[in-house]
């Protein structure tokens, strides 16, 4: 039997003691009647009674591992949501919570923006210092993106070195200032490798949501804004364009290639 809450524990010992305590009188009168004649209330209502009291422990140590149950499949369900390197959300749970904050966001009528984030030469990296370099790399960029966002923002690595951030109620002069925030501090922070430091740099593409914008076009106006920083040097944000979007997306991948 699948015992699926609390409810469930406690409405089957209700039924179980119920039964098990009427089968317990009708046992014990049956005895008394064969034996003298005169069951005893008392023992009768022993009887009774003794199925409920027996049960009580049983009843306690299921609700207990109902509920060490419940919190292992959250923290389950929590660390198939998280990237295993960074423990950001990963690129799967992020666009699951943005489509529902694009949703909120419509409804409520607040400001919502997106910014696209893609660690700067990674593949340099990689191949001066090695994957486990590459690794780290990525996990300081994270933490970065954390201590400059609010704990109701959603941050993701959508891709091998590719984050996303989407900023709730925040308007673009604001999702600016977070971006260069990130791009400020990620310039800054102190990575070493054999005690020598190791230059790290991001280029960030941000898109406001806009009427008729689904989330696709909102991160193909956040990549198109991502190339844009690239070609214009890398190390800095760029704000999406009126009439960027996927179409700009594929001219840009093709011209890089």
């Amino acid at each position: 039997m699948l015992v699926r809450s609390r409810r469930d524990v406690v409405l089957g010992t209700l039924l179980a003691g119920g039964l098990s305590s009427l089968a317990s009188a009708g046992l014990y009168g049956g005895i008394a009647l064969w034996r003298d004649g005169a069951p005893e209330p008392f023992w009768l209502a022993f009887a009774a009674a003794a199925p409920f009291v027996l049960a009580t422990p049983m009843v306690a140590y299921l609700l207990e591992l109902l509920r060490r149950l419940a919190r292992a499949k959250g923290e389950i369900e929590e660390l198939a949501r998280r990237d295993g390197l960074t423990g950001l959300l990963n690129r799967r749970a992020f666009f699951e919570a943005a489509e529902e904050a694009l949703r909120q966001a419509r409804e409520q009528r607040t400001p919502l923006t997106l910014l696209v984030l893609d660690a700067d030469h990674f593949k340099a990296i990689n191949d001066s210092w090695g994957h486990a370099a590459g690794d780290e790399s990525l996990k300081v960029i994270a933490s970065t993106l954390l201590a400059a966002t609010r704990q109701y923002d959603l941050v993701g690595r959508i891709g091998g070195e590719e984050f996303a951030v989407l900023l709730r109620n925040a308007a673009a002069d604001e999702a600016g200032l977070v971006a260069e925030r990130i791009v400020s501090a990620v310039a800054l922070a102190d990575f070493r490798r054999a005690g020598r430091p190791v230059p790290l740099s991001v280029s960030v593409g941000i898109a406001v949501l806009e009427p008729g914008l689904d989330l696709d076009g909102l991160f193909a106006r956040a990549d198109a804004a991502l190339y844009a920083a690239k070609r214009a040097g890398r190390g800095r944000s760029r704000a999406a364009e009126p009439g960027t979007g996927e179409g700009f997306v594929r001219r840009a991948a093709r011209a890089a290639a």
